[in-house]
Protein backbone atom coordinates (compact mmCIF):
# COMPACT_ATOMS: atom_id res chain seq x y z
CA UNK A 1 0.00 0.00 0.00
CA UNK A 2 2.98 2.48 1.20
CA UNK A 3 6.74 2.77 1.61
CA UNK A 4 8.51 4.62 4.26
CA UNK A 5 12.12 5.73 4.37
CA UNK A 6 14.23 8.38 6.48
CA UNK A 7 17.47 9.91 6.00
CA UNK A 8 19.13 10.83 8.74
CA UNK A 9 22.04 12.82 6.50
CA UNK A 10 19.13 14.90 4.62
CA UNK A 11 16.17 14.82 7.65
CA UNK A 12 14.34 13.44 4.77
CA UNK A 13 10.85 11.24 5.33
CA UNK A 14 10.08 9.46 2.02
CA UNK A 15 6.73 8.09 1.44
CA UNK A 16 5.43 6.00 -1.54
CA UNK A 17 1.97 5.63 -2.34
CA UNK A 18 1.01 2.59 -3.95
CA UNK A 19 -2.50 2.86 -4.47
CA UNK A 20 -5.77 4.25 -3.11
CA UNK A 21 -6.61 3.99 0.32
CA UNK A 22 -9.21 3.17 2.40
CA UNK A 23 -10.90 5.56 5.10
CA UNK A 24 -10.11 2.16 7.49
CA UNK A 25 -6.70 1.73 5.89
CA UNK A 26 -5.56 5.54 7.18
CA UNK A 27 -6.28 5.32 10.32
CA UNK A 28 -3.30 1.92 10.45
CA UNK A 29 -1.32 4.40 7.62
CA UNK A 30 -1.06 7.41 10.31
CA UNK A 31 -0.26 5.14 13.56
CA UNK A 32 2.18 3.40 11.38
CA UNK A 33 4.28 6.21 10.21
CA UNK A 34 3.83 8.29 13.24
CA UNK A 35 5.43 5.05 15.31
CA UNK A 36 8.35 5.13 12.27
CA UNK A 37 8.56 8.57 12.82
CA UNK A 38 9.08 8.45 16.69
CA UNK A 39 11.34 5.30 15.81
CA UNK A 40 13.89 7.06 13.72
CA UNK A 41 13.96 10.05 16.15
CA UNK A 42 12.65 13.01 13.48
CA UNK A 43 11.71 16.43 14.87
CA UNK A 44 9.65 19.13 13.36
CA UNK A 45 11.33 21.16 10.67
CA UNK A 46 12.21 17.67 8.56
CA UNK A 47 11.84 17.33 4.90
CA UNK A 48 8.83 15.25 3.33
CA UNK A 49 8.38 13.70 0.03
CA UNK A 50 5.35 12.47 -1.09
CA UNK A 51 4.91 10.05 -4.25
CA UNK A 52 1.31 9.73 -5.45
CA UNK A 53 2.32 8.51 -9.11
CA UNK A 54 1.20 5.19 -8.67
CA UNK A 55 -1.98 5.75 -7.58
CA UNK A 56 -4.92 8.02 -8.51
CA UNK A 57 -6.86 10.89 -6.68
CA UNK A 58 -8.29 9.24 -3.07
CA UNK A 59 -11.84 9.42 -2.46
CA UNK A 60 -13.18 12.19 -0.81
CA UNK A 61 -13.64 10.47 2.64
CA UNK A 62 -10.87 9.21 2.73
CA UNK A 63 -9.07 12.67 2.45
CA UNK A 64 -11.34 13.83 5.49
CA UNK A 65 -9.77 10.62 7.39
CA UNK A 66 -6.53 11.79 6.30
CA UNK A 67 -7.25 15.69 7.94
CA UNK A 68 -8.61 14.28 10.43
CA UNK A 69 -5.32 11.60 11.50
CA UNK A 70 -2.47 13.45 10.07
CA UNK A 71 -3.59 17.17 11.82
CA UNK A 72 -1.32 16.35 14.89
CA UNK A 73 1.64 15.12 12.86
CA UNK A 74 5.02 16.83 13.21
CA UNK A 75 5.28 19.62 10.80
CA UNK A 76 7.76 19.27 7.89
CA UNK A 77 10.01 22.84 7.04
CA UNK A 78 9.39 22.02 3.06
CA UNK A 79 7.12 19.50 0.93
CA UNK A 80 7.65 17.81 -2.23
CA UNK A 81 4.22 16.06 -3.90
CA UNK A 82 4.89 14.08 -7.32
CA UNK A 83 0.99 13.72 -8.60
CA UNK A 84 0.64 13.29 -11.78
CA UNK A 85 -2.77 13.81 -13.55
CA UNK A 86 -4.91 17.05 -13.06
CA UNK A 87 -7.77 16.00 -11.09
CA UNK A 88 -4.86 14.48 -8.59
CA UNK A 89 -2.69 17.70 -9.12
CA UNK A 90 -5.84 19.51 -8.16
CA UNK A 91 -6.89 17.44 -5.11
CA UNK A 92 -2.71 17.68 -3.91
CA UNK A 93 -3.42 21.82 -4.23
CA UNK A 94 -6.64 22.23 -2.80
CA UNK A 95 -5.79 19.53 0.45
CA UNK A 96 -1.90 20.58 0.71
CA UNK A 97 -2.19 24.51 0.83
CA UNK A 98 1.48 24.79 2.91
CA UNK A 99 3.25 27.88 1.34
CA UNK A 100 6.21 25.39 1.73
CA UNK A 101 4.68 22.63 -0.84
CA UNK A 102 5.52 22.22 -4.54
CA UNK A 103 4.30 19.58 -6.81
CA UNK A 104 6.36 17.55 -9.18
CA UNK A 105 5.84 15.23 -12.28
CA UNK A 106 9.16 13.21 -11.53
CA UNK A 107 10.44 12.08 -8.57
CA UNK A 108 13.81 13.19 -8.95
CA UNK A 109 13.49 16.80 -9.72
CA UNK A 110 11.14 16.57 -6.31
CA UNK A 111 13.94 14.73 -4.55
CA UNK A 112 16.26 17.54 -5.99
CA UNK A 113 14.43 20.56 -4.52
CA UNK A 114 13.13 19.09 -0.90
CA UNK A 115 16.42 18.40 -0.22
CA UNK A 116 18.39 21.64 -1.78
Amino acid sequence: MYDVSFDHDTQLLAIRWHRIFTPDEVVLYTRDVMRQFLAARFRPGYRLIIDMSACGPQPQETLAALAQHMAPFPKANRIAVVALGAVLRGQVRRVMTQPYMRLFDDAAAARGWVTE
